[in-house]
C-alpha cells in the first residue's frame, strides 16, 4: 500500500504542478463567499478573554453547535483562523462542562478529534471516552439512569440531544452506544404535533443520526405500537422518504421544510421556512449518502443549498426564518455551516461548483501535512490515496459535465 500511495502522491503533485502553471481565472463562488462571511462573523464574535473566553456572549449553552460549524467551515475553506476559533470553543466546553456534556457539545468534541492530528489520542477524544465510560458506571442505573432525565423534556428537544450523543458514542465505540441509539428511537416515536414543538426538526435530526451510525434497514421503528400513531409501520430505511413529504414545494417558501407534521401554521406564523428545519432536513437527506442519485433528493438538496447560502447575509449573520428574518444567533450560523458542509461535494475544495484541476492542486499542496487538517476529506487521520480517490471518483462522475456538483 505504501508503494501505491507514493505513486499516487507523485501523480497528484505532478498534475497539480502542471495545472497551477496554466493561467485560469477563478471567480470566488457564492457558496465560498457566504461560508467565509458566516465564518468571519463567528470568529469576530468569539470572546477572547475572561471566564467565558472561547464562547459567544449570551449563547454559552450553544457553544457545541457553533464549534461544529467552525470545524466544518475549516474543512470547506482551509482557513486557519476557523480552526483556531474551533479549538478555543472546544477548550471552553472542556473547562466549563466539568465532564458532563450536552449532546451537541459531545458531537463538537468528536468533530475536534477528527480535525486534530492526534485523532484518537487527542484530548477531545479522551474526554469523550471518559464521559461515556463514567456515565455507564453511574450508581443510579448507569447510562439508562442518565438518559432518564430526557423523559421530562419536550421529545423533539430530547431527540436533538440524543441524536448527537448517539453519533458521538458510536465514534468512540462506547460500551453503551446501542443504549444511546435505542433511547433515540424511544424518544423519536413519542414525537407528534401534540407532544413536540419541532416535529420535523426531530425527524431530520434522527434520520441523520441513524444513517451516520449505520442503522438503516427495513426494521420497524415501533414494532410494539408504543409510540404516537404517526410512527406505526414506519421503518428506518423509510425515514428519508418520510422527510421529503414535509418539503414545501411551491410559494415563497418553496424548497424549505414545514415545522409540523400536519403542515399547519404555528401560533399564527408561517407553517415552515425556519432555518432549523432546513438545517436538520439537509442533515437527514445527506447523511451517509442516503438515496444517493435519487432525483428528488438531488433536487431537494440543491434547493436547500441555495436557500441556506442565501440565508447568510453579507455581514455573515443568519436569521431564524427564510423570509421573516427574526433574531440573529451565532448558533444559527453554526448550524447552517454544518448543513452546507453536508450539501457540498467533499471533492470541491474551492467550492466553485465543479471538481477539476484546481481542487487537485489544493490536495497535492497539502499531501505531506499531518492528518486531521482540511485536506483529510474522509477524516481518517491521514492524507493519502483515500483522499485522492474521493476527488477522482467525483472527477470522473461530474467534472466533464462542467456543471455545479450537488449532493
Amino acid at each position: 500500500m505504501r508503494r501505491a500511495d507514493n505513486i499516487l502522491m507523485y501523480m497528484a503533485c505532478l498534475l497539480g504542478a502542471v495545472l497551477v502553471q496554466q493561467p485560469r481565472a477563478v471567480v470566488a463562488s457564492e457558496t465560498m463567499a457566504a461560508v467565509k462571511a458566516a465564518m468571519g462573523r463567528l470568529i469576530l464574535g468569539q470572546l477572547q478573554s475572561g471566564p467565558l473566553e472561547g464562547a459567544w456572549a449570551g449563547e454559552e449553552e450553544y457553544t457545541g453547535s457553533i464549534v461544529v460549524g467552525l470545524v466544518d467551515a475549516y474543512a470547506m475553506t482551509c482557513d486557519e483562523d476557523a480552526r483556531v476559533a474551533a479549538v478555543a470553543g472546544g477548550n471552553f466546553i472542556l473547562r466549563t462542562a466539568a465532564g458532563n456534556y450536552y449532546g451537541d457539545e459531545a458531537y463538537a468534541l468528536m468533530c475536534l478529534s477528527q480535525m486534530s492530528p492526534e485523532g484518537p489520542l487527542s484530548v477531545w477524544q479522551v474526554a469523550l471516552e471518559d464521559f461515556y465510560r463514567k456515565v455507564s458506571e453511574r450508581p443510579q442505573n448507569g447510562t439508562r439512569g442518565y438518559i432518564a432525565q430526557f423523559d421530562r423534556t419536550d421529545p423533539s428537544i430530547a431527540v436533538f440531544y440524543l441524536a448527537h450523543h448517539t453519533v458521538a458514542a458510536f465514534h468512540v465505540d462506547a460500551e453503551d452506544k446501542d443504549i444511546w441509539r435505542e433511547a433515540l428511537v424511544d424518544h423519536l416515536i413519542r414525537v407528534d404535533d401534540d407532544s413536540a414543538t419541532s416535529a420535523v426538526m426531530a425527524l431530520g435530526t434522527a434520520t441523520w443520526a441513524f444513517a451516520t451510525t449505520g442503522w438503516w434497514d427495513d426494521a420497524l421503528l415501533d414494532p410494539n405500537g408504543e409510540g404516537a400513531s404517526c410512527w406505526q409501520a414506519r421503518t428506518f430505511d423509510g425515514l428519508a422518504e418520510l422527510l421529503l413529504t414535509h418539503r414545501i414545494v411551491e410559494g415563497d417558501l418553496a424548497g424549505s421544510f414545514y415545522w409540523r407534521f400536519d403542515h399547519s401554521p404555528v401560533a399564527g406564523g408561517p407553517p415552515g421556512g425556519y432555518t432549523e428545519e432546513m438545517v436538520s432536513s439537509a442533515l437527514g437527506l445527506t447523511a451517509g449518502g442516503l438515496l444517493d442519485g435519487d432525483p428528488e433528493v438531488v433536487w431537494a438538496s440543491r434547493e436547500l443549498r441555495d436557500l441556506l447560502v442565501g440565508s447568510i447575509a453579507a455581514d455573515g449573520s443568519v436569521r431564524q426564518h427564510l423570509t421573516l428574518g427574526g433574531q440573529a444567533y451565532y448558533s444559527e450560523i453554526g448550524r447552517v455551516l454544518q448543513a452546507l458542509a453536508g450539501l457540498t461535494n467533499a471533492a470541491d475544495f474551492n467550492l466553485d461548483g465543479r471538481v477539476d484541476g484546481s481542487d487537485l492542486a489544493i490536495l497535492a499542496a497539502r499531501w505531506n501535512e499531518a492528518g486531521g487538517n482540511c485536506a483529510d476529506r474522509n477524516r481518517d487521520g491521514r492524507i493519502d490515496a483515500r483522499d485522492l480517490m474521493v476527488l477522482v471518483d467525483n472527477w470522473l462522475t461530474h467534472a466533464r459535465h462542467d456543471e455545479a456538483v450537488v449532493f
